[in-house]
């Protein structure tokens, strides 16, 4: 019997619990004296970096970054558990060649940085948002993560529905599964937490989420998940 690693998320004993996004106002519909709540943006510093647009990937708003002189930026901290996985998602929409870069950059208690920060550049995404994905896992010093989103003198970025998923909750096993195709690629493979699985299974194949995935799942992270056996 062939096998493959599969995902499973355990609620007490049984059942599925989907990872869940630690970022607050992720999809920046609240905002307050000109600023989204739950972040810090260049708007305190730079009037008109960092603003309210109507432009959005999801709901009815944005950020839009735009750097003159200076950079533009905005971004938030919160708490991490050493040891943990994280998984970042954020959309851009950019206009030129070059946007900027989402920043993900683990903190002690005491507000130090621990490493290098983990960059993903952003470039030209047409008419609509690109989405940007990376995991990361807390160093063992690691109190908070700083995610954010900066952009360079010049540059301008629209950005969106920024979540950072706590993964941990997930549980690593092994289950025989029969063949059958998820993909019609031959050569498709799925990433599941690191881990790469050829494609051919009956399990039901989740995003990240914890979403069902109907049809081709596109390039990415996915759960494959169990079958309940009777």
């Amino acid at each position: 019997m062939r096998t493959i690693v599969i995902l499973v998320c355990l609620f007490g004993a049984v059942g599925l619990v989907p990872a869940a996004n630690i970022l607050p106002n992720s999809s920046f519909e609240d905002w307050l004296f000109g600023m989204p709540v739950g972040w810090l943006t260049s708007e305190l510093l730079y009037p008109g970096s960092a603003v309210q647009d109507t432009i959005s990937n999801t709901g009815m708003y944005s950020v839009k970054l735009a750097g003159t002189d200076t950079a533009a930026f905005v971004g938030t901290t919160v708490a991490v558990t050493p040891g943990r996985s994280y998984y970042f998602s954020g959309y851009a929409l950019v206009p030129g060649a070059l946007g900027g870069s989402f920043v993900l950059l683990f903190l002690t208690a005491t507000g130090d940085t621990l490493g290098n920060p983990e960059l993903l550049p952003v470039y030209y995404s047409g008419s609509g948002y690109r989405e940007y994905t990376t995991w990361v896992t807390a160093p063992d010093s690691a109190a908070g993560i700083g995610v954010g989103f900066a952009t360079l003198s010049g540059l301008e970025a629209n950005v969106d529905d920024m979540t950072l998923d706590d993964t941990t909750s997930v549980g690593t096993v092994e289950s025989p599964v029969r063949p059958r195709a998820v993909s019609s690629h031959p050569r498709r493979v799925l990433s599941v937490g690191g881990a790469m699985v050829q494609p051919g299974t009956a399990a039901p194949v989740h995003d990240a989420l914890g979403r069902r995935v109907a049809g081709r799942p596109r390039s990415g992270v996915y759960f494959v998940m169990p079958e309940r056996q009777e």
